[in-house]
């Protein structure tokens, strides 16, 4: 038995697997296609360091969530809150796809232990543009984006410091840090509070962040389902691979299809579905009072695939 029953991922990639999500972000997608974001920001990046043009002529893209839907959110957000200028929104995507250069470098030298020398110099360049563009689209709130920035990345920071106590040795999670795997979003409520500004709504943007890191969660508990035999082979002890090999001892991190098959062995499989699923329903409650329909059509949408996926699971696991 393996994982790979799990679809439908949470983490980096493409537009792939976008069916099913809420309207407003496929409209969203269309209106700001990725791929003239994504040119948009190389060109700031080769503005902002001409040394990098060479590299960044053929860099693939680095981004979390097009197919979960999660990188057009705050823009979605944004226009559902009254925000009507298009130049504002195609400007604040430009800045987000400016950020997930510089987190996804951070995210591969953390899970994968290494990344490729020249997007180290990116990412530099990358969160320069960022915070740069972040205080340019509201410049009389400018100083409160970087404070939001600075705040957010300590509970980022304290996040991946969690994940890596737990590279040290098999340390089981406790049910606190689970709840907050969302909290690697963390930097992403900055987007949701800059949308409530150009909408003209700034009550609403903390209610839309607990919502948005809620879903977070239930993404992360997917992706970390979905990558099991990737994180045991590169020693990201996530919960399902802690799992796993607390339950078979001698399981072979290196053994992807015997990781898998543990995972499942384990009950860790069925149960962060179970989880996901609650986290989903607790992001789309919240989402509701925060009067955001996207996020919570998203949450409900991801609630049902992981539901689907609970059922697949059920059914083609041995009975007894």
């Amino acid at each position: 038995m393996q994982t790979t029953v799990l679809s439908g991922r949470g983490g980096r990639g493409g537009s792939d697997g976008s069916g099913g999500l809420p309207v407003q972000l496929i409209r969203e997608q269309c209106i700001n296609p990725w791929p003239e974001i994504w040119k948009r920001a190389c060109q700031r990046l080769q503005a902002g360091n001409p040394a990098l043009a060479a590299e960044l002529a053929g860099y693939p893209p680095a981004v979390f969530g097009l197919g979960a839907g999660f990188f057009y959110l705050p823009a979605a957000q944004a226009r559902e809150w009254g925000c009507r200028d298009e130049d504002a929104i195609s400007e604040l995507l430009t800045v987000l796809a400016l950020g997930h250069v510089h987190y996804a470098f951070q995210d591969q030298v953390v899970d994968e232990g290494g990344a490729p020398a020249s997007m180290c110099l990116i990412s530099d360049t990358a969160l320069l543009g960022y915070l740069d563009g972040l205080a340019a689209l509201v410049p009389a709130r400018a100083a409160r984006y970087r404070e939001l920035h600075d705040r957010a990345y300590d509970v980022y920071c304290a996040a991946v410091l969690r994940d890596l106590g737990h590279r040290d040795g098999l340390v089981p999670y406790s049910a606190a840090e689970l709840v907050r795997l969302g909290e690697k979003a963390a930097p992403g409520a900055v987007a949701f509070h800059l949308a409530a500004d150009l909408a003209g709504v700034p009550e609403l943007a903390d209610l839309a962040t607990t919502s948005v890191l809620r879903l977070c969660t239930g993404l992360q508990l997917v992706d970390d389902l979905h990558d099991a035999a990737e994180d045991a082979r590169t020693g990201n002890r996530t919960w399902p691979v802690t799992a796993a090999l607390l339950s078979y001892p001698g399981l072979d991190p290196m053994d992807g299809g015997g990781v898998e098959a543990a995972v499942v062995g384990s009950g860790v499989a069925a149960a962060g579905l179970r989880l996901a699923a609650a986290t989903f329903r607790d992001a789309a409650r919240y989402a509701r009072t925060a009067g955001s329909l996207v996020v919570r059509e998203l949450a409900e949408e991801w609630e049902r695939r992981v539901e689907e996926q609970e059922r697949h699971l059920s059914a083609v696991q041995p009975a007894g």
